[in-house]
């Protein structure tokens, strides 16, 4: 058995053996005694007694135990070692949707990266894995990485080596995992932008400014985002960076207290009624259009510049 694998079935085994649970697709033409106008293809677990979702005619059905034995080989035969790696596995009671992250070992290949103005900031990389029977998330397979120094948790990234696909008929699962032979790079690519970041100091108006355009009008949100900026002074644009990764990673949300007309209007914090998994997905998505936005790219271009006068 590969590894991945078999550190799941030992590991996280009750959640693995839901992960394995037997599903099948089949036509559903009637639903209650009527007659459907073009029938639909039912996702079932029969031995829970189960219907998990309907679809149409171009969705394909990955089990996720197919999914979970092709990222266990792909990453034997790249020779990615998992020694002293954490896993993270997170399957729907309703079946629905899995989440599998595997963060690398510190003294691994992968390991860690220390940023250069703080070795005490450390990131460890890892990649994300989720998948769904419900189509509410497609299938992801991305880097990732977890900072150390903070309760910040993790971020996944999509424009370094990762594979976004929808289970339409077309979707061939191995291309997929092909790109887990370039993970040295895509980490690479990932620590270079971070110390991009780092370089770039903002004043208060810049942060108000990169703050209001990813919140779009809710003062929740922007609250949100204030309260777990790190540094409230000398800040950074990896600081900013880090507010909303914090943001996508924790499930909470800001609910106004007091009267709604107030001129100074306060917010308590709150774990949200979003499934983890599905909010962590489109928190995610948030962030990574956000940082591919004018307002966010005009000053990684200013930190860029500076890296370049400095050397």
């Amino acid at each position: 058995m590969s590894t991945l694998l078999n550190r799941l079935k030992t590991e996280r085994a009750g959640d693995y053996e839901l992960a394995t649970t037997p599903v099948e697709m089949e036509v559903v033409s009637s639903v209650n005694g009527y007659m459907l106008g073009k029938p639909l293809h039912g996702v079932f677990a029969k031995s829970k007694d189960r219907a998990i979702h309907l679809h149409g005619d171009n969705y394909q059905l990955i089990p996720y135990e197919t999914i979970l034995s092709g990222l266990s080989d792909s990453l034997d035969a790249y020779g990615v070692d998992l020694t002293g790696s954490s896993i993270h596995f997170n399957v729907a009671d309703s079946l629905s949707r899995m989440r599998l992250r595997v963060m690398f070992g510190e003294k691994s290949e992968l390991g860690m990266h220390e940023m250069s103005y703080n070795p005490a900031d450390k990131l460890q990389f890892g990649v994300e894995l989720v998948s769904s029977y419900d189509a509410s998330i497609i299938f992801k397979l991305q880097t990732m990485f977890l900072r150390l120094v903070c309760d910040n948790g993790m971020k996944n990234i999509e424009s370094f080596n990762s594979s976004f696909k929808r289970h339409t008929t077309n979707f061939d699962i191995q291309t997929a995992f092909d790109k887990l032979k370039g993970l040295n790079e895509s980490f690479k690519s990932l620590s270079d932008r971070f110390e991009t970041y780092q370089s770039v100091k903002l004043d208060q108006s810049d942060v108000d400014k990169l703050f209001k355009s990813f919140s779009k009008g809710s003062k929740g949100k922007e609250f949100l985002l204030n309260d777990v900026l790190e540094k409230k002074s000398n800040t950074t644009l990896w600081d900013i960076y880090n507010s909303l990764t914090n943001y996508s990673s924790h499930n909470k949300r800001a609910v106004q207290i007091g009267k709604r007309n107030a001129k100074v209007k306060d917010f308590d914090i709150k774990t949200s009624n979003m499934d983890e998994i599905r909010s962590d997905d489109t928190r995610t998505a948030e962030v990574q259009n956000f940082i591919k936005s004018n307002t966010f790219l005009f000053f990684v271009h200013k930190g860029i510049s500076n890296q370049l006068q400095s050397n």
